[in-house]
Formats: structure tokens, C-alpha cells, sequence
């Protein structure tokens, strides 16, 4: 029985049709995300009536409301439609805070209301609703347009499931492309540095042709790690429970008792427990909690009530958070008993969550400041320029074929 050993030109027709079916979606989704890694900044310039909070009375001393009274009064301004099933507790001074809506239950139709939004930006100094939205709006319209630039990063504004099913795909390719493309600048003779050393350069001084390959290659091989980096958090983000976590629990365990627990078999119709009494049993599971993974608990975040699945979810910032002013650590307690039902880490966990909460965040840009997100977006741009360079060369090297032939 003979077997099949691939040749170094099935890598090159592999790397050139790869390369063609992704090349667009990569152009599309690194320029978003230069814009994305400035997403905040951006929104505030776009929609400052939507971001920006102003005191009543614009005097320093004024004070914010309590998470409660919050809650409160925008659930009593948007009516008997909308339930909202979060106590915001970091309000930040000038700003909004963001509410997602809870629908309600029609009586007539026993299915939850159409709200024509997901999003409600509220005063914390005086309750007041500011704006609402939908994320996920189709609009270029200055209060849209950040959203809007995500879905299509995300998922090319197509519906959630096609959309991340289609960028999984091409996020695969890319990973697949990307240890294709490195072999292929491999020498094939010795000696090995030597011979490898022209890949990494530029002929600037040699025509169009030649410096578009060298700007393709070398690029390709300068940011290769980060070319790595994105392609396979992309999987992650995409194509977690299909292939990013399966792959990666080869080699590193895995924590999902965050995303583990099971929907019940109705949602819960009322709370079990008020708010002030959930929000002293979420306190009291993180104690316990933070005790036992010694770590220290610097800010709340937010309390939400989950009735699909009869949880409390209580995220803080902590000293195992990777994001200095955003919290990302917490824990599921059961709105029944409250007792600890799950966690989230960002860092300190099993192996499998720390290294998927690093990769994530890099490619977010939630880490190492201004400065990181100045470089991912420069990567963002030289992924574009390695992507538009390769599809230069497999054209000119096309017409040089239908030349010939002619």
C-alpha cells in the first residue's frame, strides 16, 4: 500500500487557495478591529448624548443613586413590557451606565414582548434614560455605527449562528494557512539561516512585482506569531465548544462550569429572593470563594439574574482580573438557595481558562493599555497589506500563465 506524502507544490496550491477564500474577510475584519480597539473613545466622540452623564445640578458633590433606586426607576420609565434583571454597581462619574432589557411575557401571546431594542443607556446621577438601542441594527447613523462595525467584524453582520459559523471557517483556514505559509519561506538548503535571511527582507530598489512578494512574505513572517494569535482566538470566539476547546483539551484542562449549567425547564416567572437579599448571598459565595483562590476582591461589578437557567450572576474586579478598570471575575449562585453553582477566572484557574482568557484579551486589546492597542492596530493594517499583496501575486502570476498560453 503506497502512502501519500504531500509535496511541496500541494502546500503552495494550498497556501495560494486558502489565501484567495479568505483574503477578503481578513481585509474586512482587521480594519474593523483597528476601529474596534478604540471602540470606547470612539463611541463617547460619536454619540456623547448616549455616553456622557451629567450631574442634575453639575456640582462636584452630587452623588449617584443607589444600584437599587437605579434599577428601580428605569424599570418603572420603561413600563410593564420590560423587566430589567441587573443591579449596575461600578458607575463610572460621567458616564452612562448600559442595561440590557428583560422582555416580558405578553399575556396574549405568552411569548416575550418586541422591544426593537437590547440596549438602554442610563443617567446614574439621576435615573434618567438617555437613549436605547439595537446592537444589532444594520445603520451607520453615528449611534449605531460602533455596533454596527462589530457585527461585521464579528460575524459580517450576517445572523449570530451563519455568522460565526462562516468566521469560524475562515478562522480555521487562517490558522491552518498560517503554519502552511511559514513552511513554505522555508530554505531548502543549508546553510539554514543564511538562506532563510532573504525571506525576512524587502528589495525596495526592485520593481513593483518583486517588492509586493517581499512585503507579502516578510510581513507575513515578522507578525507571524500575532498573524497566530488572532487567527486562533478567532476559533475561540467563533468555534469554542466546536473546535477551539475539543483541539486545546488535548493539552490543556478546562473549567466550563461557568458555561455548564444547564437551562431549567421553565424560566423563573418572579425572582425567589429580593434584590438586597441576593446581592448579600452573592457576597457572601465570593468571600468564601476569594478565601479559598486567595485572591483580593477590589470592586463590585454588577449582580444579574438569569431565569432561564435560576442563577445569580455577581461579577467583581479583582486582583486576578487582566482588565485594570473592568471586573471579569465571578460567580453563579442559585436563586433559590444561593449556593455556589459555578465560577469565572480570568487568570489562576485551570490552565485551558487562563491561556483562553490571555489570548482573548489581546486580541481585544484589554491589556498593556494605550500602547498595545496602538500595536494591534498596526497588525490590523499589516494584515491587510499581507492579504492584498498575496492576491496581487497570484494575479500577476495568472496573467503570466494566460500570457504564455496565448
Amino acid at each position: 500500500m503506497r502512502i501519500w506524502h504531500p509535496t511541496r507544490q500541494t502546500f503552495v496550491l494550498l497556501h495560494r487557495w486558502t489565501g484567495l477564500a479568505i483574503a477578503f474577510f481578513l481585509v474586512v475584519a482587521s480594519l474593523t478591529g483597528t476601529l474596534l480597539a478604540f471602540e470606547d473613545e470612539l463611541e463617547v466622540w460619536l454619540a456623547p448624548q448616549l455616553h456622557v452623564a451629567l450631574p442634575a445640578s453639575r456640582k462636584a458633590t452630587d452623588a449617584m443613586l443607589d444600584p437599587y433606586t437605579l434599577r428601580e426607576r428605569v424599570e418603572q420609565a420603561l413600563g410593564p413590557k420590560v423587566r430589567i434583571s441587573q443591579l449596575m454597581l461600578r458607575p463610572e462619574p460621567g458616564r452612562t451606565l448600559a442595561f440590557t432589557p428583560d422582555p416580558a411575557i405578553d399575556p396574549a401571546t405568552q411569548r416575550p414582548y418586541q422591544l426593537g431594542y437590547n440596549q438602554i443607556l442610563v443617567n446614574p446621577y439621576t435615573g434618567a434614560i438617555q437613549g436605547v438601542r439595537d446592537l444589532n441594527k444594520i445603520s451607520i447613523r453615528p449611534e449605531n455605527l460602533m455596533p454596527f462595525l462589530f457585527r461585521i467584524h464579528h460575524s459580517m453582520a450576517l445572523p449570530r449562528i451563519p455568522g460565526a459559523l462562516l468566521m469560524g471557517l475562515v478562522s480555521v483556514l487562517w490558522t491552518i494557512d498560517c503554519f502552511v505559509g511559514a513552511y513554505l519561506t522555508w530554505p531548502r538548503g543549508r546553510p539554514f539561516f543564511t538562506k532563510w535571511k532573504p525571506a525576512w527582507l524587502v528589495k525596495w530598489q526592485a520593481g513593483f512585482y518583486r517588492v509586493n512578494l517581499d512585503l507579502h512574505r516578510a510581513l507575513g513572517l515578522w507578525c507571524w506569531l500575532m498573524l497566530l494569535l488572532f487567527a486562533w482566538s478567532s476559533v475561540m470566539f467563533n468555534l469554542r465548544e466546536q473546535v477551539f476547546e475539543p483541539v486545546m483539551a488535548t493539552v490543556l484542562p478546562f473549567d466550563n462550569s461557568w458555561r455548564g449549567q444547564p437551562a431549567l425547564r421553565e424560566p423563573l416567572a418572579q425572582m425567589p429572593m429580593t434584590w438586597p437579599q441576593a446581592h448579600a448571598a452573592a457576597r457572601k459565595a465570593m468571600q468564601q470563594f476569594a478565601s479559598e483562590h486567595a485572591m483580593q476582591i477590589d470592586a463590585e461589578e454588577r449582580l444579574s439574574f438569569d431565569r432561564r437557567r435560576g442563577l445569580f450572576a455577581y461579577m467583581v474586579h479583582s486582583s486576578l482580573d487582566l482588565r485594570p478598570h473592568v471586573g471579569n471575575t465571578g460567580v453563579l449562585i442559585d436563586a433559590r438557595t444561593g449556593e455556589l453553582r459555578g465560577h469565572w477566572l480570568p487568570t489562576g484557574d485551570v490552565s485551558g481558562n487562563t491561556f483562553s482568557n490571555w489570548i482573548g484579551a489581546l486580541h481585544m486589546g484589554h491589556v498593556f493599555g494605550l500602547p498595545w492597542r496602538i500595536f494591534i492596530t498596526f497588525i490590523g493594517l499589516f494584515i491587510t497589506v499581507v492579504s492584498v499583496t498575496g492576491v496581487i501575486v497570484w494575479w500577476k502570476k495568472r496573467r503570466a500563465k494566460s500570457t504564455v498560453r496565448r
